[in-house]
């Protein structure tokens, strides 16, 4: 198998897979997987996981053709002249909004369905999901987050916000928090781990695999991730959510 794609699908869809005894390749244009949801330290650390339970991993690498066979799928071709040959091959390089059905609806658009602190569009039309395009709090400009479990919380605040008065509609700013099971690892992520922040292990250490790490920007802790430590991982959640310091 071939996958291309090391974010969280093309990188548990990997380990999935070997785990299954099948021989794998994980390809990815970035440096490591999952680089831009954990950073590039923490991504090295995923990297090293797959090589350890036999992933051949190639970062930094495009795909430049798929080579057929009798009708099925042969090999996947990369920049470097590389043949990988596959049985199979599953594309997981991430999506984008499907509003061109909207275009003419008057519906805001932008990278998604643009709407305001409280899910709505427009007048009577509320947003929720990977679609949702909504300034958050914590953030302090326009995100949008392509989680499970945003999804969830998201359309319940959308929906009471539907039905609601006016007046008495709410503001959606949830703490993120999204996790990743691959072999006998959990990654678990509260608030954001942005690719340029400085990363520092507050909990455990790296070597042992069992560790949480604080994410910052300009000062302030924007994230926290935790590998193997889900107890210790809760005690920063709050620091995120009220913009204190650690």
């Amino acid at each position: 198998m071939v996958v291309i794609g090391a974010g969280f699908l093309g990188s548990e869809i990997a380990a999935t897979a070997r785990g299954l005894g099948l021989d794998v390749t994980l390809v990815d244009v970035e440096a490591t997987p999952l680089a831009r949801q954990v950073g590039a330290e923490a991504g090295e650390l995923v990297a090293q996981m797959h090589r350890d339970c036999g992933v051949d991993v190639r970062m930094r690498r495009h795909v430049t053709g798929v080579i057929g066979q009798n009708g099925r799928v042969a090999a996947v071709v990369l920049d470097d002249g590389s043949r990988l040959a596959a049985d199979v091959v599953v594309v997981a390089i991430g999506s984008v909004p499907a509003t061109d059905w909207l275009t003419d609806s008057g519906i805001p658009l932008g990278d998604g369905v643009l709407c305001d602190l409280t899910c709505k569009a427009a007048p009577g039309a509320y947003a929720a999901g990977d679609v949702a395009n909504w300034p958050h709090s914590l953030v302090g400009g326009r995100i949008r987050l392509e989680q499970r479990t945003n999804a969830t919380l998201q359309a319940v605040t959308a929906a009471k916000n539907l039905l609601a008065d006016p007046d008495g509609a709410l503001p959606y700013a949830p703490m993120p928090f999204g996790w990743t099971d691959q072999y006998d690892t959990k990654i678990q992520i509260h608030g954001w781990c942005p690719p340029d922040a400085h990363v520092e292990v507050v909990d455990g250490d790296l070597r042992s695999r069992k560790f949480v790490a604080l994410y910052r920007t300009g000062g302030r802790v924007v994230g926290a991730l935790g590998w193997n430590s889900p107890r210790a991982l809760l005690r920063y959640r709050g620091h995120i959510a009220q913009h204190t310091a650690v």
